[in-house]
């Protein structure tokens, strides 16, 4: 990676954190990590690698510890390379055939209008839920 490319991976990341307020520079682990989640359906797993070494290479120049050596780092990448390799295993939800069909309205066999049944008019009739009661019903005594 070229050093313009350095920059301008390190611009990116420095304009994502002023974004959501946080510290580009020392960036904690926890910022780096969110920030490749956030690299990586945008990017490949080579060039988010790159972006971390420009990203630590930024930090060790300046004088703080490199982010990218924390095992919270380290487990984000290592989850995203895992993702990546097993993305050709999965099978597709549906079938692309499925989405590629015109739609067509479905056929609805009718009823013959002596069996359809008309709502009643008025107040709808109360539900009644007959249980058993866990504990006896309170009434009040007779005098």
């Amino acid at each position: 990676m070229t050093l313009r490319a350095h920059g301008k991976s390190w611009n990116e990341f420095a304009r994502w954190c002023q974004a959501r307020r946080l510290k580009p520079l020392p960036a904690h682990a926890w910022t780096l990590a969110t920030f490749v989640r956030w690299c990586e359906p945008r990017y490949d797993y080579d060039e988010i690698i790159a972006i971390t070494k420009a990203i630590a290479r930024r930090h060790l120049i300046t004088g703080h510890a490199d982010p990218e050596r924390h095992p919270m780092v380290k487990r984000t990448l290592a989850m995203i390379e895992r993702r990546i390799s097993n993305k050709h295993q999965r099978s597709a939800l549906f079938d692309d055939d499925v989405f590629n069909k015109t739609k067509e309205k479905p056929v609805i066999a009718e009823e013959p209008q002596d069996l359809v049944e008309k709502p009643k008019r008025g107040r709808p009739a109360k539900r009644v839920l007959k249980s058993m009661r866990s504990s006896p019903k309170l009434v009040r005594r007779r005098r």
